[in-house]
């Protein structure tokens, strides 16, 4: 699927799918999230419908909160593809890829839309699997010609380097200190942190940041005196209220109705303005929602089906 798929084709429909929600016309029902006890794992439960498509999606997924295991990435689970008028289930996707896939597009496209346009420099937290399609959709929209990247780990930030050295044109660094901040013109955070990963002062005027790492009340990473003083858009607005992230800023600086723009489906519908000026600072506040599955999933299922991949792919029996 990775070689018949590609991150533009992600991009475009992340564009369909927010725009869909936004206007009505997807409705994404509560997700169900629960911890085990002790809170080593969560099980994610998801479903999507959308007025114009039809199949309906449902993702379930695990997220391991106890750190790494060697071999087993941290989020795995499936998207399961189903006939909206029969109830057939039509496909059982990669969970894991097809998250990671569409994150990494979501931000694509923010960065697309919110971004300076002469943009060469990324930062980008957390070397997961995450990282590794942030830092692909960035580049596939901007010319970046230098990444620090930023691990808890010093081993797998520098496995990760050598990885994608192969799968961009791009400087890849390691960064030992957020002096690096000072260089990026975009910056990605993709980690469980659960507290700010830098603050408002390291960062240089008109950055663009993609946050994608933080979905629970708990989880933080970016600064509220940062998140007050940009120009804020959301995948799903009131989704993102819940985070830590915005739940912590909103406590500290009231409803920063100056800062809380809008949805980024709004910005592709025209409804809302976008970036003002080169100096300003804006922000893609990312928790993820089901339509972004639903819409990948269909597209690949139907290119499969009708040989837009020049052969049918099985992604599971």
């Amino acid at each position: 699927m990775v070689k018949h798929f590609s991150m533009s084709e992600a991009i475009d429909c992340m564009s369909d799918a927010f725009a869909g929600l936004s206007s009505g016309t997807s409705q994404v029902p509560e997700r169900y999230v629960a911890d085990t006890p002790g809170g080593a794992l969560t099980l994610l439960l998801k479903p999507a419908f959308a007025d114009d498509l039809n199949t309906v999606g449902v993702k379930m997924l695990t997220q391991r909160n106890s750190g790494p295991v060697e071999g087993i990435p941290t989020i795995t689970g499936i998207v399961m593809l189903v006939d909206k008028v029969t109830g057939e289930l039509l496909s059982i996707m990669d969970g894991e890829h097809i998250t990671a896939l569409r994150t990494g597009a979501a931000s694509g496209l923010a960065t697309q839309l919110l971004s300076r346009e002469d943009a060469h420099c990324m930062a980008l937290f957390g070397c997961g699997s995450q990282g590794r399609t942030q830092l692909e959709a960035v580049s596939t929209v901007r010319d970046i010609q230098r990444i620090w990247v930023f691990d808890s780990s010093r081993e797998r930030a520098e496995s990760f380097r050598e990885e994608m050295k192969a799968r961009v044109q791009s400087e890849i660094y390691i960064a030992g200190s957020p002096d690096a901040l000072k260089e990026a013109d975009i910056i990605c955070t993709a980690t469980p942190s659960e507290k700010p990963l830098f603050h408002k002062a390291d960062i240089k005027a008109g950055t663009h940041i993609n946050a994608i790492g933080s979905f629970k009340p708990h989880m933080q990473e970016l600064d509220p005196d940062l998140i007050q003083s940009s120009r804020c858009y959301f995948d799903d607005r009131d989704q993102c209220l819940k985070s830590g992230d915005m739940k912590k800023a909103i406590r500290k600086h009231g409803e920063m109705a100056h800062a809380l723009i809008g949805e980024i489906g709004e910005l592709v519908l025209g409804k809302i303005p976008g970036r003002g000026s080169s100096d300003e600072t804006t922000v893609f506040k990312s928790v993820g929602t089901a339509i972004q599955d639903l819409v990948v999933a269909d597209k690949i299922y139907h290119q499969s089906r009708t040989g837009g991949f020049g052969e049918e792919i099985r992604i599971y029996d």
